[in-house]
């Protein structure tokens, strides 16, 4: 992200060490190791773009998680979160769709791609 927009400033938030080499970070790009679950309250109102990708399958509760990462939007700013076959909505515990094989093609290929299920 940092890459493709350097007029911005872009801010990774992990729970591990990100294993890049430090002299391949953009100047625009830092990392911060965090658990969101523990909150975000560091970072409300500083973004204009909050944008989160497969992470709901660690979250301990995806509705307050989801509540604090809107409040680290800035007025008038947005939030992307792309998480596959979970609905984030459906509350907690999540439900996961089976993956999908030859006996269940119907299944989810997400979920079989993430516990790494073959057919």
């Amino acid at each position: 992200m940092a890459r493709e927009f350097p007029y911005c400033n872009v801010l990774g938030v992990d729970l591990a060490p990100v294993p890049i080499l430090p002299e391949n970070v953009p100047k625009n790009c830092r990392f911060e190791m965090d658990d969101i679950n523990l909150g975000l309250t560091h970072l409300h109102e500083q973004f204009d773009v909050v944008f989160a990708r497969f992470i709901a399958i660690g979250l301990k509760n995806i509705r307050k998680t989801l509540a604090d990462m809107e409040a680290c939007a800035k007025p008038g700013g947005i939030v992307i979160w792309v998480d596959g076959d979970l609905d984030p909505y459906h509350g907690y515990p999540p439900v996961y769709r089976p993956f999908w094989s030859s006996h269940n093609p119907h299944g989810s290929y997400i979920v079989r791609m993430i516990y790494g299920k073959s057919a």
